[in-house]
């Protein structure tokens, strides 16, 4: 049953219902503000993948309007990703807070207005579910994290934490999910239920593999991450379920003890392993986004999960010597306003290289974190990185392929048929500027730089130039270590009329004799030019499957079976990668007849001892006339083509295929010959014709006795 809905204030929605940590920045001293950042226009056209976490803040903190939704939207983002607290939802065994789960109402209702997707994180035990820990805390508060809590390296998973009873397993985890003993599954389903029609996607935990939010052991995890995915598909069956998001650093295995509990249960493999999506968290290193992404999706795949895609469901980097807030001082994977907002292109096109689907940044604006992460500050100015975030969501956006190549220190990321056409990211990752050419597919492109200022620029001799500026993202315990590339670049390579290429396969026979045949296709594009092609075929009423992949040859050979019916299609892709969708139906097609009527007529057989094909008098050879020949015809598969027959002739008239080989066996007590037939057409008709056809003496074997 549905909870009635009721509306209440922020305070009631956020501090109690949301349960984070009180207003600190809210609060700070007046300074200086920067020189005012511009924002491009709203983001219109985007392809939905890009979010950001916690958008839904409420300003001033008792409302009414949510601005940072609509800030976040501007600049791109589709997606809002945020917590639903359990032990503030439901505060004893069965009893839920009307102001709080009120307050949720609100919050989602005003999310699904805004036509933003969502991403409910469902997490931390109330005291009276709890198996351990310390009760009374309303939860671990940020205050416990370390500073660098974000940080690309190995963390001490025993670092010093006060163990709440909120990450604790709770109790009844491990009855079956519909008990009503087990709180957790009863917790998740009545959520899930509640929000089925506006929520779609939810998170089970968030960071398992860090004592801060879970003190469990993985085994525990894993009945935790089985317990809500069948929770949720329960309530809303068509609903995606993440994998709690990785903290990755505190312990980069722990996944895989995960994934390998999960493979213990019977039931795993028809419940897709228990989750729908791997959920990543990958902050300041921007590299991490290729290299750690790569390295997780191998881990699901030695532990044989299924193919389950992924989400970088938080990034960052934190902000130092941000003069409009109470100023850091440098540290560790923290960056500069700028290097901020070069981080955000560059793990945004790794991103892209690295297929994960989908792209969260953490976060909109400050909020009540001790650091600074948000693309907005929290009275409304833009930092540099919202800029980014709009110039990435514009432009890096549904390609038909990605590439990425590194050259030296110079990496490059290219999104091929982008609706703006070629796509080039670059950038350099060491600390000295550098040369880069990038091979021109026009004669000329859009440059666009971080601020999303562009220029027209030639190529010369067909290679575009650009010097790229070094890298200044240094830590402070290794001043060698580099975390984010210098100020990217991207090279908008795009065609008048940005439209894809035509292409189609030439017109065959209907009727197709020869069992290999000549598949030829063509195609034409309006300005850079057929790059290569993909061809598909069709054995009748079956599925399409790849039969030419990414070839610039327009024509190639198919060996068919006969009576069977092929069907081919082609697509062509142009020089910045524009392809059409693949058409609905065949281009082409032909049917294979590989029959001919063969006939054979042997009118006499004997014995051709000096095998020289010719019937020599008898006197000089003892070339008899055999009248008792075991006469065989075979196919390839050594099955009778007619019916065998003994006898000093023979004659018949039958059915072959093209492209098999047929076998003719005549066997008598002492000679033997074999024929070998094959034809290269169907619909014809074959004839072979013997006046006497002689068996060769036969040839035995012996093998030796041995004797001990």
């Amino acid at each position: 049953m549905k909870w009635t809905m009721r509306h209440t204030t922020f305070l009631m929605g956020l501090i109690l219902a949301l349960g984070l940590a009180s207003f600190v920045a809210l609060a700070r001293p007046a300074v200086a503000k920067p020189a005012g950042v511009t924002p491009l226009p709203p983001v219109e056209e985007t392809d939905g993948r890009a979010g950001a976490c916690y958008s839904f803040y409420y300003d001033p903190p008792e409302g009414p309007t949510r601005p940072f939704v609509h800030k976040a939207q501007d600049a791109g983002s589709r997606w809002d990703r945020f917590d639903f607290n359990w032990h503030n939802l439901e505060t004893s065994d069965g009893v839920w807070d009307p102001g709080v789960r009120d307050g949720y109402d609100t919050l989602v209702n005003d999310l699904h207005a805004a036509k933003m997707n969502m991403v409910g994180i469902l997490l931390w035990t109330p005291d009276w579910a709890a198996t351990g820990g310390v009760t009374g805390l309303p939860h671990p508060s940020f205050d416990q994290r370390p500073s660098d809590w974000h940080a690309p390296v190995p963390h001490d998973p025993m670092s010093p934490l006060v163990a709440s009873a909120a990450s604790s397993p709770p109790q009844g985890l491990y009855l079956p999910w519909d008990d009503p003993n087990n709180y957790w599954g009863r917790f998740v389903y009545k959520v899930v239920d509640r929000y089925d029609n506006k929520i779609k996607h939810w998170e089970m935990w968030n960071e398992p593999e860090w004592p801060y939010f879970w003190t469990g052991t993985s085994t525990d995890y894993a009945q935790l991450l089985k317990v809500g995915y069948q929770a949720t598909k329960a309530a809303c069956p068509d609903c995606t379920v993440l994998f709690g998001g990785l903290h990755y650093w505190m312990n980069t295995n722990y996944y895989k003890w995960v994934l390998n509990t999960l493979n213990q249960y019977s039931d795993a493999p028809d419940n897709n392993y228990f989750f729908d999506v791997m959920s990543v968290h990958l902050y300041s290193r921007s590299s991490s986004i290729y290299n750690e992404v790569e390295n997780i999706r191998s881990g699901m795949t030695t532990y044989n999960v299924g193919d389950h895609p992924i989400w970088l469901t938080e990034t960052g980097v934190p902000v130092w010597g941000d003069d409009a807030v109470a100023p850091k001082a440098k540290y560790d994977y923290a960056a500069t306003q700028g290097e901020a907002a070069a981080y955000v292109i560059q793990s945004y096109a790794n991103g892209w290289a690295s297929e994960i689907e989908r792209y969260f940044f953490f976060r909109t604006n400050d909020a009540d974190m001790g650091e600074y992460f948000g693309l907005l500050r929290n009275d409304h100015t833009l930092r540099p990185a919202y800029v980014a975030y709009q110039v990435a969501t514009t432009y890096l956006i549904s390609p038909t392929s990605v590439t990425r190549t590194s050259t030296d220190s110079h990496m490059r990321v290219t999104l091929w048929g982008t609706p703006h056409g070629k796509v080039s990211t670059l950038w350099n990752e060491s600390p000295t500027a550098g040369v880069y050419t990038l091979t021109a597919a026009l004669p000329t492109a859009t440059l666009v730089d971080r601020w999303g200022v562009t220029e027209t620029i030639a190529a010369t001799g067909g290679v575009y130039t650009f010097t790229l500026p070094g890298a200044t993202a240094s830590t402070v315990s290794n001043p060698n270590d580099y975390i984010i590339g210098g100020d990217p670049l991207l090279v908008v390579e795009s065609e008048t009329v940005n439209e894809p290429p035509t292409s189609t396969v030439r017109s065959m026979p209907a009727v197709t004799c020869s069992p290999t045949f000549t598949v030829t296709w063509e195609g034409h594009d309006n300005e850079s030019g057929v790059w290569f092609y993909d061809v598909q075929m069709r054995d009748g009423a079956g599925e399409w499957a790849d039969w030419q992949s990414s070839t610039t040859v327009t024509s190639s050979q198919y060996t068919g079976e006969h009576g069977h019916t092929y069907y081919f299609r082609s697509r062509a892709t142009d020089h910045v990668g524009n392809h059409a969708d693949w058409p609905e139906s065949s281009q082409v097609s032909t049917t294979l007849d590989l029959s001919s009527t063969f006939h054979l007529s042997i009118e006499a057989l004997f014995a051709d001892e000096n095998r020289n094909g010719v019937w020599d008098p008898i006197s000089t050879t003892d070339e008899i006339t055999l009248t008792e020949v075991a006469l065989s015809f075979r196919d390839g598969a050594g099955q009778n083509v007619v019916t065998p027959t003994i006898g000093d002739s023979w004659e018949f008239t039958t059915t072959v295929y093209a492209g098999q080989t047929y076998h003719l066996w005549a066997e008598s007590a002492d000679n033997v010959r074999a024929l070998w037939f094959t034809w290269s057409r169907g619909g014809e008709v074959y004839t072979a014709t013997y006046s006497a056809l002689g068996l060769w003496p036969a040839t035995r074997s012996y093998l030796p006795l041995v004797l001990r």
